[in-house]
């Protein structure tokens, strides 16, 4: 089963092109500082340094054709959240023309093109915040999953004759327990992506329940289903916040 981390903060980072010498290079580096200044969710984070699977949410900015941050993080296996090309945003702004040298105008180009950065991260920066605000509110139910799936997997096979009475009261407890965070669940509302493993985390809590039910009373078949079936359940929206 995924182990599950705490996520603090949204993490949105910012991955330049590479410095080879192209006027692009200067404009996107000048525009992401501009950008970096007044977000305070995002870093810069060079492509080379991100590892394959990276999972904080990545915008790219190519500074030309020759010089592309986005292949760059293709070639290591990432793929960027959205992509801002320098050459692109400039040119539908009539900012710069095919042969006319932007030498000497870094400053008034990397101001355009900060702008065209903070609206491609207006919306990676709020679901950046949805999750992470979804994270802190799920993290007391996980602490508490955690706990009670522990217990479960201590359990090992119903019994085949009598439960005794401590034993029985303790497992129902686990029960009741599983149901309780089902219903504490009602009150958290996830990120739109994020909602059908939401709602499978949550069925699972009531197969918990209903495995529990079947420990009791010694009913193998109802135990081992029900337990199957919320380990499999559980596991998209671990994954998620790992």
């Amino acid at each position: 089963m995924a182990e599950v981390k705490e996520q603090n903060s949204a993490a949105v980072v910012l991955v330049p092109c590479a410095r080879r010498g192209h006027a692009g290079c200067e404009i996107v580096r000048k525009a992401a500082a501009r950008v970096l200044a007044d977000t305070p969710e995002a870093t810069l984070i060079e492509a080379a340094d991100c590892p394959r699977g990276v999972k904080r949410f990545l915008l790219a900015l190519d500074g030309s054709s020759a010089c592309s941050a986005s292949q760059a993080l293709a070639d290591c296996g990432v793929r960027p959240s959205q992509i801002v090309s320098a050459p692109a945003v400039l040119a539908k702004a009539g900012l710069v023309k095919p042969g006319v040298p932007v030498a000497g105008l870094t400053d008034e180009l990397g101001e355009a093109l900060a702008e065209a950065i903070r609206e491609a991260l207006a919306e990676v920066v709020s679901e950046a915040r949805d999750r992470a605000r979804y994270a802190e509110e799920m993290a007391p139910a996980l602490k508490r999953f955690r706990d009670l799936w522990s217990r479960l997997e201590a359990l090992g096979p119903p019994p085949n004759g009598q439960v005794e009475e401590e034993v029985r009261s303790r497992v129902e407890l686990m029960g009741r327990r599983s149901r309780n965070l089902f219903t504490r669940l009602d009150e958290v509302s996830p990120p739109s992506a994020w909602a059908e493993p939401h709602d499978l985390f949550q069925d699972a809590l009531l197969c918990i329940a209903y495995a529990t039910e079947g420990w009791t009373v010694g009913n193998q078949e109802r135990w081992e289903t029900n337990l199957e079936k919320a380990r499999v359940q559980v596991e998209p929206l671990l994954r998620r916040l790992s």
